[in-house]
This record gives C-alpha cells, sequence and structure tokens, in this order.
C-alpha cells in the first residue's frame, strides 16, 4: 500500500496592500484571464478510492435485496431523496392543497368579500338617500325638466318663503310692509305661481277686501265665462254696501247683498228627455253645499235641471235616473257587449274642472300638490296652467279625488259618465247617433277652453264629454268586465269586484272618432298634458248623498256582479 500523504501546511495569509493604480511604480498590472489550475495527483487518487468504495457498497446492497427477494412496489411514484437517492412515494399530494389550488380559493374568497361590500353599500346609501317620488315618465310632447326647471323650481320654492313671511306679517297689521314684500315677489319672480298669488293679493285692497283670505270669498270669483255670443255680464261688487236709517240711533245700518254668480248667467239647458207620464212633481232639498242656479227650471220629479256648488261656483247639471245604453258591440273587444245600465238620477258637472276652480281649491285647502310642483319644473307646462277657463290637466287620480272632497262631490262611475253623454235613446255621440259631418278626427292630446266646441253638448246640458281633455272616473279598468252583463242589466254598477293586475282605473273620452263608449285603463299616479276630470252628485238610489250606501247586491243582479255600496277598494 502507498502510505499516506501528509497534508500540506496552509499557506500563510498574505496582507493585500494598498492598491497602486496602474503605471505608478510598484503599481498592480492590469487583469488577465486565469487558466484553469492543473489537478493536484494527491487529490484524483483520492477521489477514485471513493468512487471504488460506493461501488462496492453498492453491489452488497444489490445483493442484500435480491436474497430478501424484495420487490419495490408496483405504480408507486419515485422521490429523490436528498442523497440523490430514488425512493418510493408513500401518500399523493391532496389536490386541494396545491399552490394552484390555494390561489383560486384565496381569489374566490377576494371576490365573495367585495360583493359584500358593494350590496352593504348600496344598502347604506339606499338607506341614506333622500326618498324620492316616483313619476310616470313624460310624454314625447313634454319638454323633461332640465338645469331650466331645477332653476324654476328653486325661485318657487324661494318666492313661497316670502309669501307665506308677507302673510304672517299682515296677520300683525303690518299690511304695508307685506304689500311692499308682495311687490319684492312680483319683481323678483315674476314667472312663477307665486307671483300670480302675489298679484292677486294686491289687487284685494282695491276691492276692499284684505291683502290675504283665510278663506277664499267665492261669490267674489269671475266664474266660468259664458258664451261668447251673449253680452258681457254687468260688472258687480264682491260686497255692496248700502246705507238705511235706523231709529233711535245715530249711525247707519249695512245691507250686504251679494253678487250672482256668473255661471247663474248662461244660457238654459236644452230640453232634456222627459219620464213617464203619471210622475208627481215635488220639491226636493238639495244637499248641503248646493243651491239650484237663479232662473233654472225643475224636472217633473222635483230636482232642479241646474244646480250651483258654494265650494267652487260650478254648475252642474241633472241626470235623470232611468235605463241607458253602455258599450258597442262594432269597436273594441273591451267595449263588447252593449247592454242596458239602470241609475238612479245625479248631477254631473256641466263642463271640467277649470283651472281657475283648481287653483281655488289649492289656496282654501292651503296646499301645494305634487302637480305644482310637477309644473314648476317647465315654464311651458306653467303657461298653459295659467289659463284659467281651461280644463285643469296633469293631475292624478288622487288629486282628482281630493278637489271633489273639497266640493262635495265624488268622481263619476264610468256607468255615470257615459249616460249623461248617451242619454237612453243609445246614440253614440253627444250630438247623436251618426258622426259629426263637421268634425276632423279628434286630437286626443289638444285640449281647448271648456264649452267652446258648441256641438260637443249632450242632451241633459254636458259640454266636453265626447272631446276635449279626456277625464278620470272611479271604476277599475277591466276590459272583460262587460261580459257580466251579457244575459242581464247592471243596476248601478260600480266597477269589478276585485283590483285587475294592471292596477288601472276606466279613462273617458279619448276616441279619436268622438263616440263615447271608448274606454282606456291608466294607473292613478299617470299624469298627462290631456288628462281632467269632473265630479258628480248621487242623489237617487244606493249611494246617493242622503243615505249611506247598501252593502248587500241587488236582487236582480247577475251571478258575479258587484254589489251597490262599492266594488274593489280604490286606493283614494
Amino acid at each position: 500500500m502507498a502510505e499516506p500523504l501528509e497534508p500540506k501546511s496552509p499557506a500563510p495569509p498574505v496582507t493585500p496592500k494598498r492598491p497602486v493604480p496602474p503605471g505608478v511604480p510598484g503599481g498592480y498590472l492590469p487583469r488577465l484571464w486565469k487558466a484553469d489550475p492543473e489537478e493536484d495527483p494527491e487529490i484524483e487518487v483520492e477521489s477514485k478510492a471513493k468512487k471504488k468504495k460506493k461501488k462496492a457498497d453498492s453491489e452488497v446492497d444489490a445483493a442484500t435485496a435480491k436474497s430478501k427477494k424484495r420487490k419495490p412496489a408496483a405504480n408507486k411514484p419515485k422521490k429523490t431523496t436528498a442523497d440523490g437517492e430514488k425512493g418510493v412515494l408513500v401518500e399523493e399530494t391532496p389536490n386541494f392543497d396545491t399552490i394552484e389550488t390555494r390561489q383560486r380559493i384565496r381569489i374566490g374568497i377576494g371576490v365573495v368579500f367585495a360583493a359584500v361590500i358593494l350590496v352593504v353599500g348600496w344598502r347604506f346609501w339606499v338607506f341614506m338617500a333622500p326618498e324620492r317620488v316616483p313619476e310616470d315618465p313624460p310624454e314625447p310632447d313634454i319638454v323633461a325638466a332640465g338645469p331650466t326647471g331645477d332653476l324654476h323650481a328653486r325661485d318657487e320654492q324661494e318666492s313661497r318663503i316670502l309669501f307665506d313671511r308677507a302673510r304672517d306679517i299682515a296677520k300683525n297689521g303690518k299690511a304695508e310692509v307685506a304689500a311692499s314684500m308682495l311687490k319684492t315677489i312680483i319683481a323678483r319672480y315674476p314667472a312663477t305661481l307665486t307671483g300670480k298669488d302675489a298679484r292677486e293679493a294686491l289687487e284685494r285692497p282695491k276691492q276692499n277686501l284684505p291683502l290675504f283670505l283665510d278663506r277664499p270669498a267665492i261669490t267674489a270669483s269671475p266664474g266660468d265665462k259664458p258664451p261668447p255670443t251673449l253680452p258681457a255680464p254687468p260688472t258687480t261688487n264682491v260686497v255692496e254696501a248700502t246705507k238705511t236709517a235706523v231709529s233711535g240711533t245715530s249711525g247707519a245700518q249695512a245691507n250686504l247683498v251679494p253678487p250672482a254668480n256668473p255661471v247663474e248667467l248662461m244660457p238654459p239647458n236644452p230640453p232634456q228627455p222627459q219620464p213617464s207620464p203619471g210622475q208627481e212633481k215635488a220639491a226636493r232639498a238639495l244637499p248641503t253645499g248646493f243651491r239650484p242656479r237663479t232662473g233654472a227650471e225643475f224636472h217633473s220629479t222635483g230636482w232642479p235641471l241646474e244646480i250651483v256648488g258654494d265650494r267652487d261656483g260650478a254648475p252642474m247639471v241633472f241626470v235623470a235616473g232611468g235605463t241607458f245604453i253602455q258599450g258597442r258591440d262594432d269597436a273594441d273587444p273591451s267595449e263588447a257587449p252593449a247592454h242596458q245600465v239602470t241609475l238612479g238620477g245625479y248631477y254631473i258637472d256641466k263642463h271640467e274642472v277649470t283651472v281657475r276652480q283648481f287653483n281655488l281649491f289649492q289656496k282654501e285647502a292651503g296646499k301645494r300638490s305634487e302637480r305644482t310642483r310637477y309644473l314648476a319644473r317647465d315654464p311651458a307646462l306653467q303657461a298653459v296652467d295659467a289659463l284659467d277657463d281651461f280644463p285643469v290637466v296633469q293631475v292624478t287620480a288622487r288629486e282628482a279625488s281630493d278637489f271633489c272632497y273639497w266640493a262635495n262631490k265624488h268622481l263619476p262611475s264610468e256607468a255615470q259618465w257615459e249616460a249623461a253623454a248617451r242619454s237612453p235613446d243609445g246614440r253614440l255621440f253627444p250630438w247623436g247617433p251618426d258622426p259629426s259631418k263637421t268634425f276632423k278626427p279628434h286630437d286626443v292630446k289638444k285640449i281647448v277652453p271648456v264649452m267652446s266646441i258648441a256641438e260637443d253638448l249632450s242632451p241633459y246640458g254636458a259640454f266636453d264629454l265626447a272631446g276635449n281633455a279626456a277625464e278620470w272616473t272611479k271604476d277599475w279598468y277591466d276590459p272583460r268586465y262587460y261580459a257580466l252583463y251579457r244575459t242581464a242589466p247592471a243596476d248601478h254598477p260600480i266597477g269589478p269586484l276585485s283590483r285587475p293586475r294592471s292596477s288601472q282605473l276606466v279613462v273617458k273620452g279619448m276616441a279619436k272618432d268622438w263616440a263615447v263608449s271608448k274606454r282606456d285603463g291608466l294607473k292613478p299616479q299617470t299624469r298627462l298634458p290631456n288628462l281632467g276630470f269632473r265630479g258628480v252628485i248621487q242623489v237617487e238610489g244606493p249611494g246617493n248623498a242622503f243615505e249611506p250606501p247598501p252593502t248587500a247586491a241587488p236582487a236582480n243582479a247577475p251571478p258575479g256582479a258587484p254589489s251597490a255600496g262599492g266594488g274593489a277598494t280604490v286606493p283614494f
């Protein structure tokens, strides 16, 4: 054997010298590529010895394994140990424990967490945001409110605050200061509704009235305009005071003479259909708040043919009770079948409710409806609403019902509205059974002053039933409702028993051919630039103004017909 080599002693450490730039005496030389070091013979010998030993050990291990007849496990993946040897993988790594799976789980948790934050933030915003009243989208011919509409709404609000402050100052006895504030409102906000109210308030002192009225003077209102063919009514003062001497006193007594209502100067109604002979004429007491029109004739049943309401000053015409024809067989299926309807006597407004009457209601009720705020968004709509003798439009069914309640009336049923236009002879048009030869197709979006279409007059004296603005009724709209009365007449019908899925009310007066049998349905919150209303008072039959309505259905009502006391609940 070769003697083991003695290891060389390590060389002493060399102390590095301070580098000196090239070219300087004693400095370092430029760097050169180093050659591979020569192998040490002693190290090569040791390496060969280790390889031989490793080979011998492997042969011994192979012999041992063969002797024990051990075979490697089948279908098991191999693994490499740290020292380079291969072994058996006892257990596979689960799929869900891989790096890719963990990344997917983290991404999914992040998405869920972000969605939860968005939902919570949206709910918080909805809760904290101011509540907005839903509105129906405007018609195509209406200009939507933009920045200009917002400006007018702000002007309306500011002017209303000043107007209310002037009212409070006037109540404290400072009328001059209040008048000065009203003049300021007119100068700053001339195009607002409050500016119009301020101008009206400044005109009252000229009529010996205070600036502000807690309750409007009905007798002082100009009333509806008479037809242009009549002479203008004489000028009347709000109050005429005459002095009469009183014995035993040094003063004088004033007798107040209220002026005549302008609506009483209208021409009498055309002849109405008279009841059958034998009916006795008896004087009838009118409901509270109504009086016969001066010079009005009486029906043979004792009811005056025309009355006037004390609240709104509107004339109403009498529709005698009887049997009428409702519906039509040769038109839209919702109008079929034509059937008989029995109604008691009632009064219906001679024309649609006007802008003047609705403004009177708003002033006396002491509130501004949503309609006023809606009109404040667009000056064009305000200009239309400033004409007193036009039918009031842009009203919802709830606002129309509130007006009728204030005026001691109610919205007409569909049968009452149609009977007032058709009369017992079953005509399809207020003027007769045939279409007018002079009328063009009805422009349902166009409105004109009330009673300006002379031919659109029913036998009972009611104007604008076929044309002008469409009108609300109080009945739910069901296109199959008339089928209930296919074989039996309807006795005081009041609409479907249950609320339809569409939640629409019947609207009349929207036929392009002017036929009054046309029926449409609109949701109660709808506002349209051609949609108004009129009121009625029931004086005979179930639900009249003197008796509570019965709850039982009429004895001759067909199966499934609603009771006379009321149909499905209407949301007003």
